[in-house]
């Protein structure tokens, strides 16, 4: 009978045992509407580098919808959003730096839409997320899709799709948590500057196609040869960054940084100490030294962030200067 068991299990498409969280509005989901008080800020900054209508028509030109800035503070909406073309690029700054809270760090809005005929599947285009604490250098979330061929006018049931953007209908974020990411001494996770959205091409063309993180094929609407094509960028959520969040400080027993609140000589003990950058709450840097003993007489009155970095890790702090 368990021989039996199994064999059937087997016979089961992979596909059903690979179903990820459900459209918004639905019990399990991991959506975020624009309206959370989840959110505590929005990107500040955004550069897009457009990529063609149809990626195998180069002389068809480029995406044109939208501009940059629709993509800075709150979601607008359905036509409020800036085109990426297949395979663009837009990355996003903040006023202060995303870091690694309990849970999902920050949400990324799209312009997705139901399908009218069949409500169980939506029209969403897709984006790979990428995070960089330096803007130089950017590492990706595993994103899988279990998606392999599309159902009525080009739909995709979002319960196919793992840690792309765009998994959800307008003016519902998809959610991102750092952890997601793999370890790298080039990424801060408790500083992240920069967030990359990368289209989705979804042409089945091996010269055109684009990857998940487990070698498939992501097969989305395509093509879309309008100003419009590509990934339809409207947001991106803050849920954790350093002016907002106290950080979790593991290993950080023997850190000392006084006296807090500060006037003017802010004393910094840690064994192993290489150095120590302070930052004010919009995350600028105005101090970096090798030295134990930073001067902070000349700054504003207000909140900062005294990142200790040694051999045994990095600590984020917070003082006040007054």
């Amino acid at each position: 009978m368990r021989k039996l068991f199994f064999i059937m299990m087997a016979m089961v498409p992979m596909a059903l045992w690979a179903q990820f969280a459900p459209p918004a509005c639905h019990v399990g989901t991991t959506a975020i509407h624009a309206d959370s008080s989840a959110f505590v800020a929005w990107a500040t900054g955004c550069t897009v580098e457009r990529g063609p209508m149809r990626i195998d028509r180069p002389e068809a030109g480029l995406a044109d919808f939208g501009h940059d800035t629709l993509a800075i503070g709150v979601p607008g909406g359905t036509f409020n959003v800036v085109s990426l073309g297949d395979g663009g690029v837009a990355t996003l700054t903040f006023a202060s730096p995303i870091c690694n809270g309990v849970g999902s760090d920050f949400a990324v809005f799209e312009n997705g839409f139901v399908n009218a005929q069949d409500p169980t599947v939506y029209f969403l285009e897709l984006a790979f997320v990428e995070v960089s604490s330096d803007g130089m250098s950017f590492f990706r979330f595993p994103a899988i899709s279990h998606v392999t061929e599309l159902g009525a006018n080009g739909c995709i049931d979002p319960e196919q799709i793992h840690n792309f953007a765009g998994k959800y209908e307008a003016f519902y974020g998809t959610p991102f948590d750092l952890d997601d990411v793999e370890d790298n001494p080039l990424l801060d996770k408790n500083h992240v500057t920069h967030v990359r959205l990368v289209d989705v091409v979804g042409c089945s063309d091996p010269q055109y196609a684009t990857y998940d993180s487990e070698g498939h094929v992501v097969v989305e609407s395509w093509p879309t040869p309008f100003g419009s094509s590509g990934f339809d960028l409207d947001a991106v959520g803050v849920i954790h960054d350093l002016a907002h969040n106290d950080l979790p400080e593991n290993g950080s027993e023997g850190v000392a940084l006084y006296p807090n609140p500060v006037n003017e000589m802010l004393i910094v003990t840690m064994e192993g100490l290489q150095s120590v950058e302070v930052y004010n709450a919009v995350g600028q840097l105005v101090v970096s030294t090798t030295d134990d003993t930073i001067n902070m007489a000349t700054l504003p009155d207000g909140v900062y962030f005294v990142r200790i970095v040694s051999v045994e890790g990095n600590v984020v702090k917070r003082v006040v200067k007054q």
